[in-house]
């Protein structure tokens, strides 16, 4: 027994060294990387780009209503396509918004990319409540939509729409948040080889309802829009596209595509570009009851057959985001700032918000009670 119990000591050992060995030779190379925050649940660490000690892709928040700033915020909410993750993707959907809006005159019109990596909308509520609310921005948008549709089962590994996140659950996937197991090289390894095993092959019996996702999307984006309209704001939705709605895949795109998925690429192409077109249907009947613009990007892509994905929803090249900037302009959003702007210009004291943390709170109360009467289900 000894001997056994020997044994598998040193052979745990020489797999740990190895383990070592194999991270020294082939480090953990990652142009974006995040750890774990409660609620709003990741937080950028690592990236090409410039951020904040928040996490975000954006200037100091403190700074955007810092004494004597005047500023028209533009707020965008939204996951790792508006963040701008993707293979050499060029400026992001915010950016360009931000130099167009300066191009055209709109001088105090401020762009601020309060995305995160994997964020549902209800983690974009979660960041809004405590980073975008209390800035008081004049335009909030919502550029997301892909998130709240995949990360549900057979998709992804949520088995219910919008799962909340366990904190205790969350944090222990971060390496050194686990206790010894974080600092054993084979576990790292292991997780490393796990993370790039082929997916398991949808269960499609298993699959969240549809209209369970829809009416937790929608519900939660309301909550967004009417908290934003109790402080003076305007809202807008903005669905993102899909490799798998609406556009004719390069070859590069479907071999990227049965790479990953090699045993049910097209059945689960097919189920996805099925969730896009009920949300489609879903978000424009959410338009016509809340009188709030969808601007539908789903379509950008059409009849494009060149290579634009690096993977079913981030882009390789400048392409994709160039193209859904110039979507947006056609949609009317820059014309809708404008408008909004010029009434703000007009009527802007052009002075800091000089309220107190009290008169925060009562228009979050207010808000909130009003939510009780103007909630939406589909």
């Amino acid at each position: 027994m000894p001997l056994v119990i020997l044994n598998t000591l040193l052979l745990l050992a020489l797999c740990e060294g190895t383990a070592r060995l194999a991270e020294w030779w082939h480090p953990a190379v990652e142009d974006v990387s995040f750890d774990y925050a409660p609620y709003r649940m990741l937080k950028m660490t690592r990236a090409p780009w410039q951020f904040n000690r928040d996490g975000f892709r954006a200037a100091e928040l403190t700074s955007y209503r810092a004494n004597g700033s005047h500023r028209f915020l533009i707020e965008f909410l939204g996951g790792s396509v508006c963040l701008g993750v993707g293979t050499n993707p060029g400026k992001t959907v915010p950016e360009q918004l931000d130099e167009s809006l300066h191009a055209a005159g709109l001088e105090y019109a401020t762009v601020v990319n309060l995305c995160q990596g994997g964020a549902t909308s209800a983690q974009e509520l979660a960041i809004f409540l405590q980073y975008g609310l209390p800035l008081r921005p004049q335009m909030v948008l919502s550029f997301d939509g892909a998130n709240d549709l995949m990360h549900p089962l057979p998709m992804g590994d949520d088995d219910v729409a919008n799962l909340p996140y366990r904190n205790h659950e969350l944090q222990a996937l971060f390496d050194g948040h686990h206790g010894l197991l974080s600092h054993l090289a084979l576990t790292r390894v292991a997780g490393r080889l796990a993370r790039h095993a082929p997916p398991r092959p949808m269960n499609v019996a298993s699959a969240v309802p549809v209209d369970q996702i829809l009416d937790s999307y929608l519900y939660v984006t309301n909550v967004v829009r009417t908290l934003t309209k109790a402080q003076g704001g305007s809202y807008g939705l903005i669905l993102q596209p899909t490799l798998h709605y609406d556009k004719s895949w390069s070859a590069e795109e479907k071999t990227m595509w049965r790479a990953r998925h090699p045993t049910d690429s097209e059945s689960s192409s097919a189920y996805a570009r099925s969730l896009y077109s009920a949300a489609r249907v879903a978000v424009t009947k959410w338009s016509n009851d809340v009188g709030e613009p969808v601007y539908d990007l789903t379509q950008t892509f059409h009849g494009l057959d060149s290579t634009v994905y690096s993977d079913s929803v981030h882009f390789t090249g400048t392409t994709g985001y160039r193209m859904l900037e110039a979507a947006l302009e056609q949609q009317g959003l820059v014309a809708a700032i404008r408008v909004q702007y010029q009434m703000w210009n007009r009527t802007s004291p052009q002075k800091p918000w000089t309220g107190t943390s009290s008169d925060e709170e009562n228009l979050t109360h207010a808000a909130v009670h009003d939510l009780g009467s103007t909630q939406w289900r589909p």
